[in-house]
């Protein structure tokens, strides 16, 4: 499981950080963006005995000595508990993912394959329009359910036609006379 993680860094661009020794932390990865910590454990009652143990590791050796530059970066740590069972208590993994102390925590389960889709800020973006979440029509909606009706009467309905190119709505703003609009 872990490896699947650790290629998806490698090959993203991640750098391992194998300058400091970790007693709890399997690998440690860093981008000017984020830093990741990663720790597995084989059975549930090994994550609760050494989830924190991998925290406050991850909190010592590394999120305290970030300095200058790099101190921004201690919003952006996250530590992927990864566990080998196929899934664990619900509310024990609640549990360790709602605490915030330090950074935040991500519980990986077999059963959360592709692990992938687990890592905070990746998206899977694709150039399908039809996946947008808010798209020129549903603008044009909101915008005109916004308008005063005595705004909304002055408006020609061409005006909320998503399809309107800048010369368009140059040409049309420029139509209107400033009386017409108070």
């Amino acid at each position: 499981m872990i490896e699947a993680l650790v290629g998806f860094f490698e090959e993203n661009g991640f750098i391992e950080l194998d300058q400091l020794d970790f007693n709890y932390l399997d690998t440690v990865y860093v981008s000017p963006e984020q830093i990741y910590g990663l720790v597995q454990f084989e059975t549930e009652e090994e994550l609760r005995k050494n989830w924190e143990k991998a925290a406050d590791e991850l909190a010592v050796k590394l999120q305290s000595r970030l300095i200058k530059e790099l101190h921004m970066l201690k919003w952006d740590i996250y530590l992927m508990v990864i566990i080998t069972q196929n899934q664990i208590d619900t509310s024990y993994r609640k549990l360790i993912e709602n605490d915030r102390h330090y950074f935040r925590k991500i519980v990986i389960t077999k059963n959360d394959d592709p692990y992938i889709n687990r890592i905070p800020f990746v998206l899977d973006l694709t150039t399908n329009k039809e996946l947008l979440i808010f798209n020129d029509n549903e603008f044009f909606e909101e915008f005109r359910e916004c308008l005063q009706k005595s705004t909304l009467s002055k408006l020609p309905q061409e005006f909320f036609n998503p399809n309107l190119n800048a010369d368009q709505l140059i040409d049309f703003f420029s139509s209107i006379k400033k009386d017409d609009l108070n």
